[in-house]
């Protein structure tokens, strides 16, 4: 798979999508998960601590995915967005973070991660091939323009 360049916001492709899932136009499959990531403190965090908390302490993002794929080659080519929250230090006591993914869908995504401007966000797409990326490119172009026919 080759990496595409993506200059599109999250927000308007979500919009886009959330309007394509009304009226699919485009036959696509999307793979949407929120998940929680321990990480380790920041070193400001951990200079502000003691021995004992430093190692009781642990750091929770919260990951928001989501991924686009044309459903009948769900191979060929992918649009990608992440979302990344640090949610903040947690305690070995609190209450355990799920460890597996979590489906949610484009509405519970849109909300929680994109209008809650909240985190990192990452746009990326691959390809399989040349012809993989055109269709990816005309994807794209369909979310710049706001059009839902498609242009093959």
């Amino acid at each position: 798979m080759e990496h595409v360049p993506v200059d599109v916001e999250a927000r308007q492709i979500v919009r886009w999508l959330l309007a394509e899932q009304r009226t699919k136009t485009f036959d696509l499959l999307l793979n949407v998960t929120r998940s929680f990531e321990p990480t380790e403190l920041s070193a400001a965090e951990e200079g502000q601590m003691g021995d004992e908390e430093r190692q009781e302490l642990s750091e929770i993002n919260e990951v928001g995915l989501l991924e686009v794929m044309p459903r009948k080659e769900p191979s060929r080519w992918i649009l990608r967005i992440r979302v990344i929250d640090d949610i903040g230090p947690r305690m070995p006591d609190d209450e355990p973070v799920p460890t597996e993914d979590e489906e949610i869908d484009l509405e519970t995504f849109n909300e929680e991660f994109i209008v809650a401007d909240r985190g990192y966000v990452e746009v990326s797409a691959e390809a399989q091939d040349r012809a993989a990326d055109g269709e990816l490119g005309r994807l794209i172009e369909a979310i710049v323009t706001n059009s839902h026919k498609p242009n093959n």
